[in-house]
């Protein structure tokens, strides 16, 4: 299978890739001061020499074989990673490049900082969105005015509740039309999805928009092409974590289509859809993994359940999600449902 994009570490032994690296650097420095009015902004790497004599964790944001955007992080004496820089090569700006990069590096630390200006909106969104904090706020003595942002795994401890109506009070309520009665049946299954739209774009309200029928096909090429479909999910849980729900678990969503569970068919008449912001290429978010635990264990306490699968195993060869990248292992040591 073709990668959309891969991260990985750079090779600063590879004289091409790191020429490449030093070039994104500079374009991206030189929008970077003037976005910050900053012409003082110091540069990470002056030069070729100072990019492969680089002692830190260089990892690189590749679209096939194309170098896109560049995190360096240094290792902190308490322990975890602080990022140094995190360049974008101007021309995919807004593309998720950024995101990506950041993602990857929190898939395996458990605390991360990161010093960015304060007027710097757009770095400030990315980290927020990937779950770090405010922590500290200072001027420098030219006055640019600076704020240490922290991440930390497990911090974030959700508290869901399922009403009798079939509806978590917490979640972000939008009733979908794409739902029935299920047909002589409870929910037992727990089926674990991914989704993004566009593919393998994070954010906007193009999910909630294509489970309530209201996709603008002109929005972008892809939506063209499932504009026609009527599916839904029981649950959404975003990369912030933020938890959706557009069936009450007492219905049949269409999440699942053609499906079999132990030999059973039409896996939607017993079963509950969760959604993950994700795709198969890349790590989810640990917010989501916090959400993700708390609803399965109030599902649980409320619910005859017996299982939990992926929606590649009860429709193997249609589909792949929720992929190579979800952590089975982890929700499996605190929710003990078999597949």
């Amino acid at each position: 299978m073709d990668l959309p994009f891969e991260i990985k570490p750079i090779r600063l032994d590879d004289p091409q890739l790191v020429a490449e690296a030093l070039r994104i650097q500079l374009l991206a420095h030189q929008v970077e001061r003037e976005w910050l009015d900053y012409p003082q902004l110091p540069l990470m790497w002056p030069d070729l020499a100072a990019v492969m004599a680089c002692q830190d964790r260089v990892l690189g944001a590749f679209e096939g074989d194309v170098l896109r955007g560049v995190l360096v992080a240094s290792q902190r004496q308490q322990g975890g990673w602080h990022i140094e820089r995190t360049v974008v090569d101007p021309a995919c700006f807004g593309d998720g490049w950024g995101y990506r990069l950041l993602n990857h590096l929190l898939a395996d630390a458990d605390e991360v900082s990161v010093d960015t200006a304060e007027v710097n909106a757009a770095a400030v969104a990315l980290y927020h969105k990937a779950g770090f904090v405010l922590e500290q706020r200072w001027k420098v003595p030219d006055g640019l005015v600076l704020w240490r942002m922290v991440y930390q795994a497990g911090r974030v401890q959700p508290a869901v509740h399922l009403d009798a109506n079939g509806w978590v009070r917490e979640a972000r309520q939008i009733p979908s039309p794409n739902c029935d009665a299920r047909e002589g049946g409870v929910a037992e299954l727990l089926v674990i999805h991914n989704i993004s739209l566009p593919p393998y774009r994070y954010g906007g309200q193009a999910v909630e928009q294509l489970f309530t029928n209201s996709l603008n096909p002109d929005e972008d090429p892809f939506f063209a092409s499932i504009q026609h479909l009527r599916v839904s999910a029981h649950f959404f849980i975003r990369r912030s974590g933020q938890l959706l729900q557009f069936v009450s678990v007492h219905q049949r969503a269409w999440h699942a289509g053609v499906s079999s569970w132990r030999g059973r068919e039409r896996c939607n008449d017993f079963s509950i859809g969760i959604e993950l912001e994700g795709c198969d290429f890349e790590p989810f978010a640990d917010a989501q993994y916090q959400m993700l635990l708390a609803l399965l264990r109030e599902l649980r306490a409320q619910l005859p359940l017996c299982g939990m699968t992926g929606h590649e195993d009860i429709a193997p060869g249609r589909k792949t999600d929720p992929g190579p990248y979800f952590d089975w292992a982890r929700v499996r040591r605190e929710i003990d449902l078999p597949a």
